[in-house]
């Protein structure tokens, strides 16, 4: 919902230069027409996102699911998992989400885990792939991490 209403207001602030400056008086009323219809359209996207934004780790399969109108599930094999790529946008850190990206030699090279909670998602990629990332992980109680 952040970020539809983020692009919302870029897009209002794009338009209110050509509002100020268009030499016609109809251009003027009808470039908010524009942001304003987008509105409902990017909230009602980001909510249909959101909907249909999931994970599951099975006893062979990793499955995840993304997208609005386009809607992708991705059951991947756990035994062709080589490694994690973990990103995080501004937004999502802020959130406490990441984004994690399953490697894999087989189809596109890599799917992702969107919008998942950091805990959570590390967690999930260390079970996914027993041993991979534990040399990575400080699983040490809050407050007693990095004490030695």
């Amino acid at each position: 919902v952040v970020r539809a209403l983020v692009t919302v207001a870029v897009l209002a602030a794009a338009a209110w230069p050509v509002a100020a400056l268009a030499p016609w008086e109809w251009l003027r009323a009808w470039v908010w027409l524009a942001p304003a219809g987008a509105l409902p359209v990017a909230l009602w996207l980001a909510v249909d996102g959101a909907a249909n934004l999931g994970h599951a780790l099975g006893t062979r399969h990793l499955v995840t699911r993304k997208g609005a109108v386009i809607r992708r599930t991705v059951a991947l094999d756990r035994a062709g998992i080589s490694g994690w790529t973990i990103t995080q946008s501004y937004l999502q850190r802020r959130s406490g989400l990441v984004t994690l990206a399953a490697t894999t030699a087989a189809g596109h090279g890599s799917y992702d885990v969107v919008d998942v909670g950091r805990g959570d998602g590390l967690e999930l990629a260390a079970r996914a792939v027993p041993g991979l990332l534990e040399p990575f992980l400080d699983r040490s109680p809050p407050g007693r991490q990095g004490a030695a």
